[in-house]
Formats: structure tokens, sequence, C-alpha cells
């Protein structure tokens, strides 16, 4: 099982009195063994907490998926309205290879979103996790160099 996590904390300088809030995300992931559920592994990737919205299209969900999978990829037909729910973005769109995607976005405290999952689903067939990397299926070795 998989669970998304964003946690706060205080956190101190070295050989200073001055103390800062601290802001990271990630993943817990659990197994249930004969006793319960236990941790198997865990992420932690720390938020740029200041930095963060309208600073440019990568930190925004929808942004993110017209320009990756619309612009450099030509995946999209057709994009949905986004549905939320509480923190969480579900961004549907019919692809232009016939099937239908759908990501997952959850939007931190500093309004960033973060894509946590992505669906593939083919007429009459169930919803399968896929894992497509725009910066390496979908650019050329120019448009990478040019984008960074």
């Amino acid at each position: 099982m998989k669970f998304f996590y964003e946690m706060e904390t205080i956190e101190g300088f070295k050989g200073k009195r001055a103390e800062y809030f601290g802001y990271s995300y990630g993943f817990i992931y659990l197994v249930y063994e004969k006793e319960g559920f236990k941790i198997s592994d865990m992420s932690k990737f720390e938020e740029d907490f200041l930095c963060a919205p309208y600073h440019g299209w990568d930190h925004d969900g929808e942004a993110v998926v017209e320009v990756k999978y619309g612009e450099w990829c030509k995946l999209i037909q057709q994009i949905y309205p986004t549905v939320r729910e509480g923190y969480f973005k579900h961004i549907y769109f019919k692809g232009t290879d016939g099937a239908d995607y759908w990501f997952i976005y959850v939007t931190l405290t500093n309004g960033t979103d973060v894509e946590i999952a992505q669906f593939r689903r083919f007429i009459n067939e169930e919803w399968k996790q896929v894992n497509i990397k725009p910066e390496e299926e979908c650019l050329t070795r120019f448009e990478r160099v040019k984008e960074s």
C-alpha cells in the first residue's frame, strides 16, 4: 500500500539560535505481515516553500499536462475539466492514440501541484498505471538542452 504525506518540521541551524519551518513530502509504503501493517519504505522530498506558485507553468498540474503531454508528446486530443477532491486534482484527457488518460496531482501547502500517478485505459479495459516520461520519451536531445 502506498500513502502520500506532507509534513512541517521545526528545524535549526547548527551554531545558530534561530529556527525555521521546513516542509517535505513523500510516500510511505506499507506491507502486511502477521502482526499487521509495517512500513517497508519511505521517500522524502524537501519542498521549497517560498518558491512555488506563479513562478512557472511547471508548478500547476493542468499546465504540466497541457505542456508535457499535449505540446511535447502530442498525446492530447481532448482535455476534460479538472476534478478537485480536497488537495487532489484528477486530470483526464482523451489521447490521440484512442486511449483515455487520468493523472492525479496533489497540491502541496505551498501551492505546487505534484504528480503522484498516471493511468491509461483503452475502450472496454480497466485503468492501468503507466509511467510516461515526457522529458525522455517526447523531446529530442536539442529540445532537452533548450529546456534546461
